[in-house]
């Protein structure tokens, strides 16, 4: 956005740190530093940034007081430190779950772009009874979900665009909102290709193939199936592994793993490209997303990819991927055979999606925004 609107744009975050200040965070503590990395992008200059970090000592005087974090009313916090701070301006362009506030004082005086990063969470309560779903069952949902459906719909109902990381993501507007169908604009995410290609990958017919996970591991992203059915599978072949790369969460006992399966935790980008250049397959059987930035690195890492439609893919099934139901222990099961008895379909998929990939980086999402932009009159503002 800096690019696109060179000496007009502005970030407003809570926490920002100079490129040099974060390179030198990782020398001295590299697993500590990632989040900040994540939050301080090296590629932004600080004369675009303005840090309003009220919201971030609010949660750590919490965290020293041991207190339960209420992330609704850090999300108003925040909101409110954005409007003392700014005045309405040409466009605004704000994250899902931190934008009502914003957009309800800055309807009609400001274009308002919600950037859904993930499906409408209401949508689970339809995943979870199928065909089955009755509007009435959001009703029975606990108080904090009917806070955030009501958080959402507001946002979706304020915004005057609404940029969705993937079809999936549509859907959940179109299932409950069909009216604001209209207003969804599809931009997939990318991967860094600067850092993530692997362009020289070998593959042989061995059976020692290596499985990895990339993401937090719990049961949104369906780790806790893919244990469950790695019992099963690594029974069959033993001499296979599994590997867990991102954050653990609290739901997720791992005291008693299957056999071959090892838990890495959150590393570093570096560390985690040289990992997956030695891995054989990529699973992800995500329950609910946005559009997956795993899946785009693993594209780029040339890897074979198991993955579910709600992942936000732009993969194909059997052309670029192999696509299994959500939730479904059966059909991961039967995709983690197929994956392992033919070396062939492996190739053939990797490669595939590998050649997609060059068209989702972060320079062809820049093309596609600006596109976006251009089509509703808001690239001349």
């Amino acid at each position: 956005m800096a690019e696109l609107f060179p000496g007009k744009f502005t970030h407003a975050t809570s926490i920002y740190l100079a490129p040099w200040l974060v390179k030198l965070l990782k020398k001295v503590s590299p697993g500590r530093s990632g989040w900040l990395a994540r939050r301080s992008y090296a590629g932004l200059p600080n004369k675009y940034v303005i840090s309003l970090p009220a919201v971030e000592v609010k949660k750590l005087w919490w965290a020293w007081r041991r207190k339960g974090i209420n992330y609704f009313n850090l999300n108003d916090a925040w909101q409110r430190a954005v409007l003392k701070r700014f005045s309405p301006p040409a466009i605004c362009i704000s994250y899902d779950g931190s934008s009502n506030l914003i957009f309800r004082e800055w309807k009609n005086k400001a274009k308002l772009i919600l950037d859904l990063s993930i499906g409408l969470p209401q949508y689970r309560i339809k995943m979870l009874h199928g065909e089955k779903f009755k509007i009435e069952m959001l009703e029975s949902a606990d108080e904090f979900q009917k806070k955030l459906f009501n958080q959402y719909q507001e946002e979706v109902e304020l915004a005057d665009l609404i940029l969705c990381g993937s079809e999936f993501v549509k859907d959940t507007i179109t299932f409950f909102y069909p009216e604001f169908a209209p207003k969804c604009r599809i931009l997939p995410y990318a991967a860094d290709t600067d850092k993530f290609d692997f362009p020289d990958r070998q593959f042989s017919d061995s059976k020692d193939l290596k499985f990895v996970f990339i993401g937090t591991v719990g049961w949104r992203k369906g780790a806790d199936l893919l244990l469950e059915v790695w019992r099963e599978f690594v029974a069959n072949h033993p001499e296979c592994e599994l590997h867990f790369f991102g954050p653990v969460d609290k739901e997720i006992c791992l005291t008693s793993l299957p056999d071959r399966v090892s838990v890495h935790g959150s590393v570093e980008s570096r560390k985690l490209i040289e990992y997956l250049k030695v891995m054989d397959v990529f699973v992800l059987p995500t329950t609910f997303e946005g559009s997956s930035l795993a899946v785009y690195q693993a594209m780029a890492m040339q890897l074979p990819i198991i993955t579910t439609r709600n992942s936000g893919s732009v993969l194909s099934h059997g052309e670029s991927c192999e696509l299994v139901e959500v939730s479904d222990k059966n059909s991961l099961l039967a995709g983690l055979t197929k994956i392992f008895n033919n070396m062939e379909y492996r190739q053939y998929i990797a490669k595939n999606a590998y050649a997609l990939s060059r068209m989702y980086t972060w320079s062809e999402y820049k093309k596609r925004i600006f596109k976006i932009l251009e089509q509703e009159g808001l690239t001349n503002l």
